[in-house]
């Protein structure tokens, strides 16, 4: 396929969610290359719950519009987003000491994009980068490193556990949610007076 003034700046290919199956494809990666100014956006249609299955290659991918990137892990405990969770042998469970070995952060449900995930085991969608609504003790200034607290919560870390612990930083403190509900209009979820932080 040229590229030519009068082609199309997009093309469509559709994902069947039924079937798995691809149409509407690009020939090759070539006709969607930087010099014919072709993007390849993925649409998915039919009623079926399958997960399409191969491998997705762009240079960039726009529109994730929720705010941190989640990696599922094995959980043992409760699922409560917003949570801290330590990693364990058996699964990640929600913190019950402070600034605790083997933190792993946060429970998250504002993820645009997860990786790990499985249908067969139970999971907790961990947010590793962006920002995250969490669970705090209180209000802190822009920018206070945060741990985990006792109750799964984050609350600011002292100098000797920077010191001594910095693997166990969680997030930096951004300020709190005054909404009662956040996420687009076809997904939203409950704030239930949660902070935003920023995942490290």
């Amino acid at each position: 396929m040229a590229a030519n003034s009068s082609a199309p700046r997009f093309k469509v290919a559709t994902i069947n969610e039924s079937t798995g199956s691809l149409s509407n494809a690009p020939a090759s990666l070539s006709d969607y290359n930087s010099t014919s100014n072709y993007c390849l956006y993925v649409t998915t249609s039919g009623s079926a719950s399958n997960t399409p299955k191969g491998h997705l290659k762009a240079e960039k991918v726009w529109n994730a519009v929720w705010n941190d990137y989640a990696d599922f892990q094995l959980l043992n405990d409760e699922l409560i987003p917003g949570k801290c969770y330590f990693d364990t042998a058996d699964g990640a469970k929600i913190c019950d000491t402070r600034c605790q070995l083997s933190v792993i952060g946060i429970a998250s449900d504002t993820f645009a994009t997860a990786v790990g995930t499985r249908d067969d085991i139970p999971q907790v969608p961990i947010a590793v980068a962006g920002w995250a609504l969490a669970y705090v003790d209180k209000e802190y200034p822009c920018g206070t490193p945060l741990t985990n607290n006792e109750n799964g919560e984050l609350t600011e870390m002292t100098l000797e556990e920077k010191r001594d612990y910095p693997e166990r930083l969680v997030a930096i403190y951004k300020r709190q949610e005054m909404q009662e509900e956040f996420g687009t209009e076809s997904s939203k979820i409950k704030v239930d007076g949660r902070h935003w932080v920023k995942v490290k």
